[in-house]
């Protein structure tokens, strides 16, 4: 139960300082704001309050231009972003260890004696 818990509390920090789900926050401020301009405009409907919050056409000047930045994913000020480099054929790990690599015999009559087995090669080619 605590390692649940524990693991939900560091997903939640982690996607928080590496996402922009901490804008989810803010709906709250989203809904309030809609239903002040609701009381200016009866007629205003969620997504013409969306429409105009949102798109690249001009804000009326309503004189709350500080609440409409308070509103989620308008800023880009809290971005941050993560490299992580992939690559497809990559170097072979030999060659960045320079590690050699020795070749190990096994004998199953056990380890022959050096100058007995010194005397026997095999065949070349002349």
């Amino acid at each position: 139960m605590v390692k649940n818990l524990l693991a939900i509390l560091l997903g939640a920090l982690i996607l928080s300082g590496s996402t922009e789900i901490h804008e989810l926050l803010k709906f709250p401020l989203l809904i309030q704001h809609y239903l002040q301009h609701q009381k200016i405009d009866a007629s205003l409907t969620f997504i013409e309050f969306v429409k105009i919050h949102y798109s690249d056409k001009e804000h009326p000047n309503d004189n709350d231009d500080n609440e409409d930045n308070k509103l989620p994913f308008r800023s880009t000020d809290g971005i941050s972003h993560i490299d992580t480099p992939l690559m497809e054929n990559g170097p072979d790990p030999a060659d960045i260890f320079h590690c050699q690599q020795r070749p190990i015999a096994y004998f199953s009559e056990g380890t022959p004696a050096h100058k007995s087995f010194s005397i026997f090669h095999p065949p070349r080619i002349a």
